[in-house]
C-alpha cells in the first residue's frame, strides 16, 4: 500500500554451495513468505453470493473471524523459529506479520469466498528479540489440522449467527466425508464449480476456426499457439470487478434452480430450533478417551508412522458433527483428543534423556530441543506384526521343493509356454522354492519379467507337492486377474481372502456339527440328505483353508497393508505352508500403514532379486529406469537428452500428452495417460471422449456419472468397485477392469464389453452413478502391474519418486514425461501470472524425493541414529551452555 518495506532484504544467496561431504549443490531459495488460503466449503460460498446484503456482511463476518481465530491458534501452537547450530532449537516468537487478501470469486468467475493469508518469513524470537526465519516444516506439519480447525470453526460461527445446520456427504474418492450447509443443493453447487474461463472458450472458437480453414484439427503445438492468441485477446485492463456486478451475474445463473427470489432462498436455511453449542467442559475425559481410540485407529490404519498433528488433525473431523461455542473450545477438546491418543501409541523418537535448563524449556515443561508435535509414534500393534512377520522370515523351518526338483523344472520350458526362464529367474525361482523361509521374497525392479518368475515357481513348487498346492492372493482384484492369467492358478484379492479366513472357525464348526450328526444317524433319506449338506460343509471349509505344503504367493506385496501380510503369513505358518511375496519396494506404497515389504528387504543380504530388465526396447532405457528407481537425480538428464521430457503450463502439458496419445492409438499402439491426481486425469479423459465423438467413434448423448462426466455408447470406461454379483463370464466386476459401454438401458443401466474383447457385463444404474469413471486416462495407482507400448505421464512439482517411476515404465517403446512448470495446488484460488520453474529441477527433485512408507521399526532406528548424532548432540550442548550463560544462542545458518 505505502511501499515500505518491511524489515531487509534477504541477503543475496550464491548459486551453489559446498556441503559437509565436499560435493557441490545448488544452494536453497530464498523463500519471502507463506500464502495461507483459507477457503470457505462451495455450500457457504453459494450461499454468501445469493443471500441479502445483511447476511452476505454477516457470512463474510464469520469467515474473517474464523481465519484470525485459526492464525491465534498458529501463533500459540505452530509458528515458531530455529536457533542454534543446524537449528536445533525450536524457539518460540512474538507473533507473525501477515496481509489478507480477499477474494469473492475463483479463477473461473464462480462465488468462491477465500481468502489468502500472506505470511511474512520474519519473525520475532521471544528468547533473545532477534528476527529470523519461520520453522517452515512445523508450518507444513500442521497444515492440514490448521485446515480442518477452520472448517470446523467456520460451521460453528455460521450455526451460532444464521442458525445453519450442517450434513456430511460421500465424497467420490475419500472415505472422509465432505461437510455443506443443509439446503443449498448439489446441483447448485456443481453449477458454481464451473472449470471454463473465457479463455478457453476464445480458444475453442479458435480451433473450430482453424479445423474448418485447414481441413484437419491442430496440433497440440498448434493449440498452444491459439491459446496464447486467445489470452492476449481476451485479457482485460488490471481492475477488479466490483463485487455488486459479480452477484448481480450470480443470481441469474441460479435463477433456474432456486427461483426469482434468492433472498427468501438464503433466509430458508436458517432454523427455527436454537442452535446446541458445546463448551469444551461439556465433554467429560472418559468422552474424549473413547475418541481418542477411534481417532487412533484411523490415523495408524492409514499410516505406520504418525505424528501428533495428524491426530490433531483427525479429532477434528470426528468432532465436526459438534458445534462448539468458541474456536478455543474446539481447539481444546481436539487437543486433548489427540493427546490422549499419543498416551495409547508407542513413541518412536527417543525422549530427550539429557539436562535441559530452564532457559530451552518451553511454559509447559517440554524441551525447545524437540520440535512441538514432531516426535512419531506407532501402535503397539503394528510393531507387533511387524516383530512376527520379521521372526517369519527368518525362520527356516516351511516345506521346501528338493533342490533337484528345481533345478530339473527350471531347465524345461514353462508350461504351456515356449520359452525358458532366464538365467537370473531361473535361479530366483531355485532359490526361492529350496530355501526353507516360512516368509520369502523375491524382488523384481519394473520390467524384469516377474510374472514369468512366478510361473516358474509354480512349476516347480507343484512338481513338488502336486497339483493344488500353490494359492494366489494379491492387493487388489484387478492384480489377482492379472497374477492368474500369468501364473495359471486360482487367485484371490488379500481383503476378501483374509474375509474369508475369519469365518473359517464358523465353517469348521458347521462341518464338525454334520459330521456329528451323521455319526448318530441311522440310514434314510433324510440321512442321504443330510450327508449331501455334511460334504458340501467339509468342501467350503477345505476350499478356504490353506494345508501343510501349500504355497501362498502374494504379488504387487509392495501395496499389501503390513497387518495383511502379517494375518496371512501368520495363518500360513500355524498351516504349515509358506509364503512369498513378490514386489518392488521402490514402487507404490500401500493405501493402508505399509512399508513391511521393504522392511522385510533390507533385513536381509540375500533377497532373490530381478534387475534384467526386459520389457523397454531401448538399451538406454533400461538402464535410466534403473537409475531412477535408486533415486539418483541425474538421470533426469538421460530423459531430457533422448527427448523424452516436454516442459510448460499445465494446459499445454494436458494438450501434448493428449496429442501424444492421440496419434499413439492412430498407429495402433496400446498407449497410456497417466497423472498422480484426479483432476488431470479427468481433464484428460474429457479431452480424449471429445476427440473420439469428433471421430464419430462415440456417441455424444449418454449417461451423465458422478464426477459429472458423461459417458456414451462406444466409449472405455473402467470400473471402480469390486461387485462380485455382477457376472461377466467366468469373471466377475472389479475395481479397475477396464470395459467399452455397449448399450444404456432405460433406468440407466449399462451394458459393457470388457476392452480386450470377449466377456459382456450389465451395470446397475446405481453402480453406473456411484462407481463408473471414463478409462482412457488413469492413475499411477491403478496403472501399477500394467504394460503398454507408449505412456504419457505428467508430472508436477509435488510428484515423488515411486509414482514417477511407477508412469515412466509402463511403454515398451517409449515413456514420455511432461512436466509442468506453473504448477498451482489450487488453481481455483489462484490468481496473477504463472511463474515459471526449472523443468530439470522439477524432475530432479521428484527423482530425489521419496514418499514411500516406512515402517515403524526402521522409523525408530532412524529416529535414533538422528538423535545420538554427535553433531545433534554437540550443538545441544552448545546450545545449553550459551542458554545458561546468557550469552544467547547463535543463528542458524
Amino acid at each position: 500500500v505505502t511501499g515500505e518495506p518491511l524489515g531487509q532484504i534477504p541477503r543475496t544467496q550464491p548459486t551453489t554451495v559446498i556441503d559437509r561431504f565436499g560435493r557441490t549443490r545448488k544452494s536453497p531459495k530464498t523463500v519471502a513468505g507463506f500464502d495461507l488460503t483459507f477457503s470457505a466449503p462451495k455450500s457457504v460460498s453459494v450461499a454468501w453470493a445469493l443471500a441479502d446484503d445483511a447476511t452476505r456482511a454477516r457470512i463474510y463476518a464469520a469467515h474473517r473471524r474464523t481465519l484470525e481465530a485459526v492464525i491465534a491458534y498458529g501463533e500459540s501452537q505452530v509458528f515458531a523459529t530455529r536457533l542454534g547450530k543446524g537449528g536445533v532449537v525450536q524457539e518460540d516468537i512474538r507473533g507473525i506479520i501477515a496481509t489478507a487478501f480477499d477474494h469473492w470469486d475463483s479463477r473461473s468467475g464462480d462465488p468462491q469466498l477465500h481468502t489468502h493469508v500472506v505470511v511474512l518469513n520474519r519473525v520475532q524470537a521471544v528468547s533473545d528479540g532477534k528476527w529470523r526465519t519461520l520453522d517452515s516444516k512445523a508450518l507444513f506439519r500442521a497444515a492440514v489440522g490448521m485446515s480442518e480447525l477452520y472448517n470446523g470453526v467456520l460451521a460453528d460461527q455460521l450455526t451460532a449467527d444464521l442458525g445453519w445446520t450442517w450434513a456430511p456427504e460421500k465424497r467420490r474418492r475419500s472415505a472422509e466425508p465432505k461437510w455443506e450447509v443443509e439446503g443449498v443443493p448439489k446441483a447448485l453447487r456443481d453449477h458454481f464449480s464451473q472449470r471454463t474461463t473465457a479463455i478457453d472458450a476464445a480458444k475453442d472458437n479458435l480451433v473450430e476456426t482453424f479445423t474448418a480453414s485447414h481441413g484437419r484439427e491442430p496440433t497440440a503445438r498448434e493449440v498452444i499457439q491459439l491459446r496464447q492468441h486467445a489470452t492476449l485477446t481476451t485479457r482485460e485492463d488490471k481492475h477488479v470487478r466490483p463485487l455488486r456486478d459479480l452477484i448481480s451475474e450470480w443470481r441469474e445463473r441460479a435463477r433456474d434452480h432456486i427461483g426469482d427470489q434468492p433472498d427468501e432462498w438464503a433466509a430458508s436455511l436458517t432454523r427455527d430450533t436454537a442452535p446446541t453449542l458445546r463448551f469444551a467442559e461439556d465433554l467429560d475425559d472418559a468422552i474424549l478417551r473413547d475418541a481418542a481410540k477411534i481417532v487412533l485407529a484411523k490415523v495408524a490404519d492409514k499410516r505406520a508412522t504418525f505424528t501428533r498433528a495428524n491426530l490433531f488433525a483427525e479429532a477434528l473431523r470426528e468432532l465436526h458433527g459438534v458445534r462448539f461455542a468458541t474456536p478455543e473450545d474446539r481447539a481444546t477438546v481436539a487437543g486433548k483428543t489427540a493427546t490422549y491418543a499419543t498416551e495409547l501409541a508407542v513413541q518412536l523418537t527417543p525422549p530427550d534423556t539429557g539436562r535441559t535448563p530452564d532457559e530451552l524449556r518451553r511454559a509447559d515443561g517440554t524441551t525447545k530441543f524437540v520440535a512441538r508435535d514432531s516426535e512419531l509414534f506407532a501402535t503397539q500393534e503394528l510393531l507387533d506384526a511387524e516383530a512376527r512377520l520379521l521372526d517369519l522370515a527368518a525362520a527356516e523351518d516351511a516345506p521346501v521343493v528338493p533342490a533337484a526338483t528345481a533345478s530339473a523344472v527350471t531347465e524345461q520350458p514353462l508350461p504351456g509356454r515356449s520359452h525358458h526362464l532366464s538365467p537370473e529367474q531361473a535361479a530366483a525361482v531355485i532359490a526361492t522354492t529350496t530355501s526353507g523361509r516360512r516368509v520369502d521374497l523375491l524382488v523384481g525392479a519394473a520390467g524384469t519379467g516377474k510374472s514369468t518368475a512366478m510361473a516358474g515357481v509354480r512349476a516347480a513348487w507343484e512338481a513338488a507337492h502336486g497339483p493344488g498346492s500353490v494359492v494366489g492372493l494379491a492387493p487388489s482384484a484387478a492384480a489377482a486377474e492379472v497374477l492368474a492369467d500369468a501364473v495359471g492358478v486360482p487367485t484371490e484379492n488379500t481383503a476378501k481372502w483374509i474375509s474369508e479366513l475369519d469365518r473359517l472357525p464358523e465353517l469348521k464348526a458347521k462341518a464338525d456339527a454334520y459330521a456329528v450328526r451323521l455319526a448318530r444317524a441311522y440310514p434314510s433319506p433324510a440321512t442321504r440328505r443330510l450327508e449331501a449338506e455334511a460334504a458340501a460343509a467339509r468342501t467350503a471349509y477345505e476350499r478356504r483353508a490353506l494345508r501343510p505344503g501349500q504355497l501362498v504367493i502374494v504379488d504387487e506385496a509392495s501395496m499389501a497393508g503390513t497387518f495383511d501380510l502379517d494375518r496371512i503369513a501368520t495363518a500360513a505358518t500355524a498351516a504349515g505352508a509358506k509364503v512369498l511375496l513378490v514386489g518392488d519396494w521402490a514402487q507404490l506404497s500401500p493405501v493402508q500403514a505399509g512399508g513391511a515389504f521393504k522392511l522385510l528387504a533390507d533385513a536381509r543380504r540375500d533377497v532373490p532379486e530381478l534387475h534384467d530388465v526386459r520389457r523397454f526396447r531401448h538399451e538406454w532405457e533400461r538402464a535410466a529406469g534403473l537409475e531412477l528407481r535408486r533415486g539418483r537425480a541425474s538421470v533426469a538428464a538421460t530423459y531430457a537428452a533422448k527427448g523424452r521430457v516436454e516442459s510448460g503450463t499445465r494446459q499445454d502439458m494436458v494438450d501434448l500428452i493428449f496429442e501424444g496419445w492421440r496419434e499413439d492409438v492412430r498407429a495402433g499402439r496400446s498407449s497410456l495417460m497417466l497423472a498422480s491426481d484426479s483432476e488431470t486425469v479427468s481433464e484428460l479423459n474429457a479431452r480424449a471422449r471429445a476427440h473420439r465423438i469428433a471421430a464419430g467413434k462415440v456417441a455424444g448423448e449418454g449417461v451423465r456419472l458422478g464426477d459429472g462426466s458423461v459417458v456414451g455408447v462406444g466409449d472405455v470406461v473402467v470400473t471402480r468397485l469390486n461387485r462380485r454379483a455382477l457376472a461377466t463370464g467366468s469373471g466377475w466386476v472389479k475395481n479397475g477392469d477396464d470395459w467399452v459401454v455397449q448399450s444404456f438401458g432405460e433406468d440407466g443401466s449399462m451394458r459393457v464389453r470388457r476392452a480386450s474383447g470377449g466377456a459382456v457385463a450389465v451395470l446397475p444404474a446405481e453402480y453406473v452413478a456411484e462407481n463408473l469413471e471414463l478409462g482412457y486416462a488413469t492413475t499411477a495407482h491403478r496403472a501399477q502391474g500394467r504394460t503398454v507400448d507408449t505412456a504419457h505421464a505428467y508430472v508436477t512439482a509435488t510428484t515423488v519418486r515411486e509414482p514417477l517411476y511407477v508412469m515412466a515404465t509402463r511403454g515398451r517403446e517409449s515413456n514420455r514425461l511432461y512436466v509442468d512448470t506453473a504448477f498451482d495446488p489450487d488453481a481455483a484460488t489462484s490468481h496473477g501470472e504463472d511463474a515459471h520453474a526449472d523443468p530439470s529441477e522439477i524432475l530432479q527433485t521428484a527423482i530425489a524425493t521419496s514418499g514411500a512408507d516406512l515402517s515403524a521399526a526402521e522409523t525408530r532406528r532412524l529416529e535414533e541414529e538422528a538423535a545420538a548424532a554427535p553433531w545433534r548432540i554437540e550443538a545441544q550442548g552448545a546450545a545449553a551452555l550459551g542458554a545458561t550463560r546468557g550469552s544467547g544462542l547463535s543463528v542458524t545458518g
